[in-house]
C-alpha cells in the first residue's frame, strides 16, 4: 500500500469519528442550517485538509499553532482535536481516547455534552482505529473489564488481598 493509500484510509477512519461526533449533544462538526458535516480530505499531495461544517471552506491544517485558520468555525478545543486527527492521518499515531470530550472535575466534559450523548461519542468512536484501546492485563493474560470493576470495588471497600491474590470476603 502506498504513503497515499494509507493517509486516504486514516483519513476516512477519522471522518467516521468525525460523524459520530457530529452525531451526538452538540452536534460540533455538523451544521443543521446547511444540513452539512465537517470533513477532512488527503489531495494528491498527500497535503491534509479539515472542510468545515458552516463555512464549507478547505482549510490547511499545517499552519503553525498560532496562526489562525480562516474559515474555521469552531473553538481552540476542536482545532486541537482536528490537529491531533491531522498527525494520526500522517503519521498513524493512535490518539488517547481521552481527547473525546475531556472529563472535567465535576463529572462533567469540556465539550459540555450530556453524560450519555458522551458515553455513545466515547464508545463509538472510542473502538475506531483512531484511537489507542485499552489493553488490560495480567499474571494470568487478559483482565475482562468486569473483573476491573470488582477490583475496584474491593480496594474501595478497603479489602486486602491475601497471600493467594484472592481477597478475604
Amino acid at each position: 500500500m502506498t504513503s497515499l493509500t494509507t493517509k486516504r484510509q486514516r483519513c476516512d477512519q477519522v471522518n467516521q469519528a468525525i460523524r459520530i461526533i457530529a452525531a451526538h449533544g452538540r452536534r460540533f462538526f455538523y451544521c443543521q442550517s446547511k444540513d452539512t458535516y465537517a470533513s477532512m480530505e488527503v489531495d494528491d499531495n498527500g497535503r491534509i485538509w479539515f472542510v468545515d461544517d458552516y463555512s464549507q471552506k478547505r482549510i490547511y491544517t499545517h499552519r503553525p499553532s498560532y496562526a489562525r485558520w480562516r474559515g474555521f468555525n469552531h473553538g481552540g478545543t476542536l482545532r486541537r482535536l482536528v490537529e491531533l486527527f491531522r498527525d494520526y492521518i500522517r503519521t498513524g499515531k493512535q490518539l488517547h481516547p481521552g481527547y473525546l470530550g475531556q472529563e472535567r472535575l465535576n463529572d462533567s466534559n469540556i465539550w459540555g455534552y450530556e453524560p450519555e450523548a458522551m458515553a455513545a461519542v466515547r464508545a463509538e468512536a472510542g473502538a475506531l482505529p483512531v484511537f489507542r484501546q485499552p489493553i488490560w492485563r495480567s499474571e494470568r493474560g487478559s483482565v475482562d473489564a468486569d473483573e476491573v470493576e470488582a477490583a475496584i470495588d474491593r480496594v474501595r471497600l478497603g479489602l486486602e488481598p491475601e497471600e493467594d491474590g484472592e481477597y478475604d470476603q
